[in-house]
């Protein structure tokens, strides 16, 4: 869905999206640990902790980056534009473990939304990520994004 940045204050309240399912495979897991060094040449030791659920857990930092991507895919804001910066997180609860093999899919809701200055934009949303034929989500997360119109000039 595409939305102009000047209407989103009046969405609030509202699910921005749904995704599609996306199917997490143990080599997602296994690329995501490679690029945030979880391997044993940087630990200087196997990366398993020993965890009970084997290997085949995916961990909840994989799943909070999936965002990045679904936002991406799913929330168009003035693509022609608008550019979106990373602003932080308010809240992150991972609630059930993903294992490989199982599909998740993310509902974003719009909490609330900031005219920082003309043409910037500070949004919260709410993500809950589920998990096909699960009843708890696996995580839910409050996240924030600056929007900046590039054609609107910036504040002094």
């Amino acid at each position: 869905m595409s939305y102009p940045l000047a209407e989103l204050p009046a969405r609030v309240g509202t699910e921005l999206f749904c995704s599609d399912w996306i199917p997490l495979e143990l080599g997602d897991e296994q690329a995501f640990a490679t690029a945030t060094f979880l391997r044993e040449d940087y630990l200087g030791r196997p990366p398993s902790n020993g965890d009970p659920y084997g290997e085949n857990l995916l961990s909840g930092f994989l799943l909070l980056s999936l965002l990045v991507a679904v936002h991406k895919r799913h929330l168009d804001v003035d693509a022609d534009t608008a550019y979106a910066l990373n602003y932080g997180l308010e809240k992150v609860r991972f609630l059930r473990p993903v294992m490989a093999g199982e599909k998740v899919r993310v509902r974003a809701e719009l909490l609330d939304v900031k005219e920082r200055e003309p043409g910037r934009y500070r949004v919260l949303t709410r993500n809950v990520m589920e998990v096909e034929g699960a009843d708890t989500p696996a995580m839910v997360a409050d996240w924030l994004t600056l929007f900046v119109d590039s054609e609107e000039p910036a504040g002094e």
